[in-house]
């Protein structure tokens, strides 16, 4: 959490409107992040007590910091009154803060949650808040560096912050790497790169954090004597952690731990186990039957180092005359016998150490490993305080394991309730009872390991069957989705790519909930723009960045600079911190208009949808109820209720009258004189009497089979159909035997075989000509057919005749007569015209 809690803090420093201020005005914004709610990002506060956070007095605040922040545009603040109109306090809107989360991005440094917020409140007020004792409350006691006031202190409060947030858990600092301007030292540049300012300023805040014994500068040495790599020790932080000890003497080439027992000589470490430890057993390697052969048997023994030297991997001691905290002073004379290195040398990397062949081990059974009952520890090297609770459980009893500076949140230990700490009794130190059963990760699904590989350690953290196969129908839901976009090619890459680049977002925070992140984080497309293929500003398919996008972008800078524009020329001569503030506050108003009108125009869709919605919903009702209606009435022709209009049996008798219908105009159509109207109904008269006849012969066979009502209904309309299409094929037989269709198929024939020598041989353009010939057939048979139809209607009085043609002379010349309707637009025109006369 401590991670997260340093990367929020710098984004807040590295902010535009944080760029140069004051590190009063830094440390105030930080302040004021620590202390804002978890769903605002206003909070009310007073002068007087940001100035107590600060180390400066109220009227600092009010003339420096204040107006300071205001100018920045880091915050809005409105001042509290109470009833008589007294000044209670202020109230600070955070506008980062704000930023940060109207921008909707869960990513974002500063998006903290509530745990968070309270983390690193708890980690301000220990290292600099200035305390509070309320009478009815609890007490919160000044942090390290509440009594610091002045000149400086709000630097100093900024580094000891951003030194602590990345603090490692045994209180050392990780120290910039490269060359460093000699007379400085690394831990000089580490605090300069952190606060932002020169390597000399760096200096003078580490040399204040020193003398008030909140820092520690250790340079060790070298074996040769030289001065070696230095650490910068934060023991606060070391001290809430448990790893905080007693400082190491050195005695000329010898270190030495300040011993409080006899040790325990079976430990090549010295550990302590008692006073009855045998310290004089001794036993030589060499002659005992066992040799052990390492690099230090064939050394000199003055280049031997001493058993209880510290390793190239330890961090040097400090000496012991004269006792010192920090590294030597720029002008300060190097002691005797040692050569400094300088400080500009690039780092040697460090080597393990050689093994000590002083003392000896005593072995009890006969075997090389044994040691000696109470032996506890492991090997020094090999895994210190790995196997001890115990000794994790003494050091956070005596040094203040859980505190607030380890950056997490509190956790109810046994001394809160009043009892008393012994070793071993903090909660949580008890071995989990149960056998320990360790489960192998299960495999990637099949067809989906190379869409899930770049998440393999996420997938392999879901245990539940159940939930991989609803992970894996998600992906496969969402594979299926990509393939549409991007295609079948390119989909499984395309995801692969999202949820690689998804787990990098995560900037190494652990994923706690495995199926959560993957179908609420991983797998879902973030778009932002109004493209299908946009994923982050990035294009799926390409992988280039989204034009879409570009041109949001686009629009936003063309606003930016033109209002720039705008206000040079309107305060042509102002300081550029006011054009600075007069245009972010133009450009505020800007987007917020533009956000309005969104906001309106989305309203106005989503009432037009809901319109649309409506009328749909109120169509389909009225189609329903029609539907309805049309189910519930009786049959036309028996009044069956229920029937829609017509019932089953009903519907075949009328499809068998129209079958036979047209099998009677089929016949008059082939036989009658269809410009003789008499002709025509004798004929229709005659072919209706014989074709009723004709079907009622093959009933009657039907009903003497013993044939039911709707199996007669189903066999007439079935004998209907077969007689028209009889009828309708000895028609088109007629039709194409007539003149009229062979003199076309004759004109077609003879015009494609004048065209027979674009044909390689004369049967290729004879069988071409045929073709066309058939085709120009049927063409005439089907106009021949319509024409007689429309004859025997007109014949029967059931369509008028057709008009005579006109030409198109005189048509036109009626057509221009005419008068043309007036346009609505012309006329609205015409109104305002009037009403503009008017007034």
């Amino acid at each position: 959490m401590r991670a997260r809690l340093y990367a929020a803090v710098r984004c807040l420093l590295a902010d535009k409107s944080l760029e140069g201020a004051p590190d009063s005005v830094r440390l105030a914004a930080v302040v004021l992040l620590a202390k804002a709610p978890a769903r605002s990002a206003v909070l009310r506060l007073r002068a007087g007590e940001m100035g107590r956070w600060l180390g400066f007095s109220e009227s600092y605040v009010d003339h420096k910091v204040l107006p300071a922040m205001r100018e920045a545009g880091v915050v809005e603040t409105d001042a509290l009154t109470d009833e008589s109109g007294r000044v209670t306090g202020l109230e600070w809107k955070f506008l980062p803060l704000l930023a940060a989360r109207e921008s909707g991005d869960p990513m974002h440094p500063l998006a903290l949650v509530r745990k968070d917020l309270a983390t690193l409140l708890r980690f301000c007020e220990a290292l600099f808040a200035p305390g509070w004792a309320p009478i009815d409350g609890p007490v919160t006691p000044p942090g390290l560096l509440a009594a610091r006031r002045g000149r400086g202190a709000a630097t100093d409060r900024l580094a000891l912050l951003l030194l602590a947030l990345q603090t490692r858990p045994d209180g050392r600092v990780r120290l910039v790497g490269g060359s460093v301007k000699e007379s400085r030292g690394r831990a000089d540049a580490t605090v300069a790169k952190a606060l932002g300012c020169s390597v000399s300023g760096g200096g003078k805040v580490v040399d204040r954090l020193e003398r008030l014994q909140l820092v520690e500068v250790v340079r060790g040495t070298t074996e040769t004597g030289q001065y070696g790599k230095g650490r910068l020790v934060v023991p606060a932080v070391a001290s809430a952690f448990g790893r905080g000890g007693a400082p190491l003497v050195v005695v000329e080439d010898v270190v030495e731990e300040p011993q409080e027992a006899a040790a325990c000589p079976s430990c090549a470490h010295g550990s302590v186990h008692g006073e009855d430890g045998a310290a004089g057993e001794v036993l030589v390697l060499s002659g005992e039957g066992w040799q052990q052969e390492s690099f230090d048997d064939v050394e000199p023994e003055d280049f031997q180092r001493p058993a209880a030297a510290p390793g190239d991997l330890e961090g040097a001691s400090e000496p012991e005359e004269p006792l010192t905290s920090g590294e030597e002073a720029p002008g300060a004379e190097p002691e005797p016998g040692l050569v400094e290195r300088p400080a500009g040398a690039p780092l040697h990397a460090d080597h393990a150490p050689g093994v000590s062949l002083s003392g000896s081990l005593s072995l009890s059974g006969g075997f090389s490993g044994g040691a000696d009952p109470g032996c506890g520890d492991l090997p020094e090297r090999a895994g210190t305080r790995e196997d001890g609770p115990d000794h994790t459980c003494a050091a956070a009893a005596g040094r203040g394991l859980g505190g607030p500076l380890r950056g997490e949140q509190q956790q109810e230990a046994d001394g809160e309730s009043g009892r008393s700490v012994e070793l071993g009794s903090v909660k949580g130190s008890a071995k989990p009872s149960g056998t320990l059963v360790f489960v192998r990760p299960a495999a990637l699904p099949a067809g989906l390991e190379s869409v899930l590989a770049p998440v393999r350690v996420v997938w392999e953290r879901i245990l539940r069957p159940a939930a991989r196969r609803h992970v894996t129908a998600a992906v496969r839901v969402q594979l299926g989705a990509l393939r549409g976009i991007v295609g079948p090619q390119d989909a499984e890459q395309a995801l692969a790519e999202r949820l690689e680049r998804r787990l990098d977002q995560q900037m190494g925070r652990p994923v706690t909930d495995p199926v959560g992140w993957i179908l609420g984080r991983g797998l879902v497309q973030r778009a932002w723009c109004w493209s299908q293929l946009c994923d982050e500003g990035r294009r799926m398919d390409t992988g280039a960045d989204c034009p879409s996008c570009q041109v949001l972008i686009g629009d936003r800078r063309g606003l930016r600079a033109r209002i720039a524009a705008e206000t040079a020329r309107e305060l042509a001569g102002a300081a550029p911190q006011v054009l600075q503030a007069e245009m972010e506050k133009r450009l505020n108003a800007a987007v917020t208009y533009e956000a309005a009108a969104q906001a309106v125009r989305r309203e106005r869709a989503v009432a037009e949808q809901q319109a649309r919605a409506q009328v749909v919903e109120q169509r389909r009702a009225e189609y329903a109820a029609a539907e309805r209606e049309r189910l519930a009435r009786p049959c036309d022709d028996c009044g069956i209720p229920d029937a829609a209009g017509r019932c089953l049996l009903c519907t075949e008798r009328r499809a068998v009258d129209r079958a036979l219908a047209e099998a009677v105009d089929f016949a008059v159509m082939a036989r009658a004189d269809l410009a003789d109207q008499g002709a025509v109904a004798e004929a229709t008269k005659r072919c209706t009497a014989d074709t009723r006849a004709l079907l009622e012969q093959h009933l009657d066979r039907l009903r003497a089979d013993g044939a039911d009502e709707g199996g007669l209904l189903l066999a007439a309309r079935e004998t209907a159909d077969k007689i028209r299409d009889r009828r309708r094929e000895s028609l088109n037989v007629r039709l194409m035997r007539s003149t009229e269709a062979e003199a076309e198929a004759d004109k077609a024939y003879d015009a494609k075989m004048r065209a027979a020598h674009r044909f390689p041989n004369r049967e290729m353009a004879e069988a071409a000509a045929e073709r066309v010939a058939d085709e120009a057939l049927l063409r005439a048979v089907e106009f021949l057919f319509a024409d007689r139809a429309r004859q025997l209607r007109i014949a029967r009085g059931e369509q008028p005749a057709r008009p005579v043609a006109t030409d198109w002379s005189s048509r036109c010349a009626e057509l221009a007569d005419q008068e043309l309707p007036e346009d609505p637009a012309e006329r609205s025109g015409s109104r305002v015209l009037e009403a503009v006369s008017a007034a």
